[in-house]
């Protein structure tokens, strides 16, 4: 039950409410009949001779709600108030008294029960009118009651996941169940099936955004649903964002009013280039492999549990040597942010499917290296650690590492993120491919509302 803001014996007096001029109506309460009543309509629950609801204990939450009312406006839940009725007209309530009862409403409309009446009932909220004075924004119902639930995401997923990702035509290191699952401890991470399309959504104390865009047939609906659901979830709609759009993708968030921005390319190189290392524009990688092989007696092993510790202790090592190298602070971060997910990985290893091997020298692990098939073609270098006093050591886990995968024409070794170092390195294998990948961005938008509305 909600306590009433007017007095019942108020609305007896009124002859305006539950009494229309249209018929339908967008004031009239949802689900209900309206019937003709003089020059007008009324309730088919009003008995117009005494103007009393025939079920007034049982009524409706909009009725229990007016003269305040439940309002979209602009992907949001908002509490509005209806000035036009008679009782504020007459009595003039104080401020105070509203602002007490609307935060009243506030706190109720946020519970389980009338949460699930919102959900069984969305028509209850009304498009916006400019006769209403919106007094109070109702993110959390709105989230819960007309956004989609979002599921966490567990391995338990992955064939479903997966079920999605292998119909993806590209060759994008993030349409992968483990470029989703590895970040698992830096971001929170959701999924929810919106129109046949599998929609995955990463959420820190920034905010949420998606990692990769809907897998599934494209439709403008399910894009404007996956922006509805982050501006919720987000303080500020610059966070919101679809993240890893392939190329050729591009022109069809274009046609909704987006301008594409171009966040990285990755880099495809031959699988048979990188083994055999030959000509001039490898000459260093050859002459570094041919160093380490000359200078150091090696073990080429594949992965195994009981290296999960010295892994670990290889990465600090490895990034502590690279801080020092490289004082960029987004590099910097982004080598903490890269442990989590590296040590996820491994954790999970088997149970993602993954395919590693590691370099011991004199029985002590120096360098390692993991990665996942893409497709049919293209197998996709997630990781290489290795410890830079051994010169050639790098050059020669790549290459042994791609020995050891057959059946594969191309090898993705991702992108560079916007570091000119990394990007020479990753030039500097001669890449046959270069895939451009874009990010689409909430508030860069023209028309998009307009459009979607009509395609």
């Amino acid at each position: 039950m909600l306590k009433q803001f007017i007095p019942s014996e108020s609305c007896l007096r009124c002859f305006g409410c539950c009494r229309f001029s249209q018929n339908p109506s967008i004031w009239a309460p949802a689900g209900f009949k309206l019937v003709k009543d003089n020059d007008g309509y009324a309730c088919e629950k009003l008995n117009v001779k005494n103007n009393a609801c025939r079920i007034y204990e049982k009524r409706p939450l909009d009725c229990r709600l007016y003269p305040f009312l439940l309002v979209k406006k602009d992907s949001s839940l908002q509490l509005g108030l209806h000035k036009s009725c008679c009782f504020f007209e007459e009595k003039q309530p104080a401020l105070v008294d509203i602002q007490t009862y609307a935060q009243y409403l506030k706190n109720r409309l946020n519970t389980a029960s009338f949460i699930s009446a919102l959900r069984k009932n969305p028509e209850i909220a009304a498009d916006y009118q400019e006769n209403v004075e919106l007094s109070t924004d109702l993110k959390e119902v709105f989230v819960k009651a007309y956004l989609p639930r979002l599921n966490k995401l567990t391995l338990k997923d992955k064939p479903r996941i997966e079920g999605y990702l292998l119909k993806s035509k590209t060759s994008l290191s993030a349409r992968h169940f483990v470029d989703i699952f590895i970040w698992k401890d830096l971001f929170q991470i959701f999924w929810v099936i919106i129109e046949d399309a599998l929609c995955i959504f990463y959420q820190d104390k920034i905010g949420m955004f998606m990692m990769l865009p809907p897998l599934g047939k494209f439709k403008p609906t399910v894009i404007k649903k996956c922006f509805e659901i982050m501006d919720a979830h987000n303080q500020n709609s610059a966070v919101s964002r679809i993240e890893n759009v392939a190329r050729e993708d591009t022109a069809q968030y274009s046609r909704l009013g987006f301008n594409p921005k171009l966040k990285d390319t990755e880099y495809l190189c031959l699988k048979k280039d990188l083994i055999a290392l030959a000509g001039g524009g490898f000459k260093s990688k050859r002459s570094s492999c041919n160093y380490f092989v000359k200078n150091y007696r090696a073990d080429f092993l594949e992965y195994k549990d009981s290296y999960y510790q010295d892994c670990l202790k290889l990465y600090q090592s490895w990034s502590r040597q690279r801080k020092d190298r490289h004082k960029d602070s987004i590099y910097q971060q982004m080598l903490e942010d890269s442990f989590l997910s590296f040590q996820t990985a491994l954790r999970y290893y088997k149970r993602l499917g993954l395919s590693g091997y590691v370099v011991k020298i004199n029985r002590n692990l120096k360098a390692c290296t993991f990665g996942y098939p893409l497709n049919k073609e293209t197998f996709c270098v997630l990781f290489e650690i290795c410890d830079l006093n051994f010169k050639g050591i790098a050059q020669y886990i790549f290459r042994e590492f791609c020995k050891k995968l057959s059946g594969y024409k191309y090898i993705n070794i991702m992108g560079a993120s916007d570091l000119e170092n990394l990007k020479t390195v990753k030039l500097s294998y001669r890449p046959k491919k270069e895939i451009g990948v874009y990010n689409i961005y909430n508030t860069d938008r023209r028309g998009f509302k307009t459009r979607i509305s009509t395609d």
